[in-house]
């Protein structure tokens, strides 16, 4: 007896639901995520059994690395009143402030493309006398390029000082720029952010798991001299040991 063929038929998967479920999902995850910003220099924190994170707003990090070499981030509320590029021109004004009284004869003042460059900034730290050839970068080809290269103190030129100034001399009772910073973070008109940093939670010091003691006990000394004496030191989590 002959075999009964049986006649081959295309076979059809429709993906149409599927397709607009992968859209969907990826615009979720686009909306939702959080994006690092790049820093100017890599640190790995040290390890601990902490599991209490990190808020994403309203903080302020002390990036060091392992050189000394200090760079802040300030993140803002996600709100139009205390947004990020509102409240760093803020900043920035501040800061201008408290320097030009320590610096009467040579003051700096910002133009508002300056001010507006540096509401784009993420992490910033170079001093603040250099700070408007700095911010004037944003406006030449490639610009954001040449930021980056200064704050990594990979951009070639000597003369180009990366990191925030943090020299301080106990007898002259003047603060120094990284003390100038931090009292003018702390006298951000956003009142959420202040009061993070008032209880602690607000200031968070990053640093290389081979930085040394010395150089964190530095940067804490520079804080407490101010009467900062709550912030948070940040570390990558590990298990607990047995």
């Amino acid at each position: 007896m002959g075999r009964v063929k049986i006649a081959k038929k295309s076979t059809f998967i429709d993906m149409t639901a599927m397709s607009d479920v992968t859209v969907l999902l990826l615009t979720f995850f686009m909306l939702t995520s959080t994006f690092l910003s790049k820093e100017p220099a890599t640190v790995i924190t040290p390890p601990s059994v902490s599991t209490e994170k990190v808020q994403e707003t309203n903080y302020v990090q002390v990036l060091v690395n392992p050189e000394g070499k200090i760079w802040l981030t300030m993140n803002n509320d996600t709100s139009s009143n205390w947004s990020n590029e509102k409240m760093r021109m803020a900043l920035l004004d501040k800061v201008s402030e408290i320097y030009n009284e320590q610096h009467k004869n040579k003051p700096v003042n910002f133009t508002p493309e300056q001010k507006y460059a540096f509401s784009k900034l993420g992490a910033f730290g170079v001093p603040l006398s250099q700070m408007g050839e700095f911010l004037n970068l944003a406006n030449q080809p490639e610009g954001q390029t040449k930021m980056d290269k200064w704050l990594e103190g990979d951009d070639g030129n000597p003369a180009h000082i990366t990191g925030i100034p943090v020299t301080w001399n106990q007898n002259e009772q003047q603060p120094n720029e990284f003390q100038m910073w931090m009292k003018a973070l702390r006298q951000t008109e956003n009142t959420n952010l202040a009061d993070k940093i008032k209880d602690g939670s607000g200031v968070a010091i990053k640093a290389d798991q081979n930085t040394s003691f010395e150089t964190i006990h530095m940067v804490m000394d520079n804080l407490q001299t101010i009467h900062m004496n709550k912030f948070t030191l940040l570390t990558a989590l590990k298990g607990a040991e047995e």
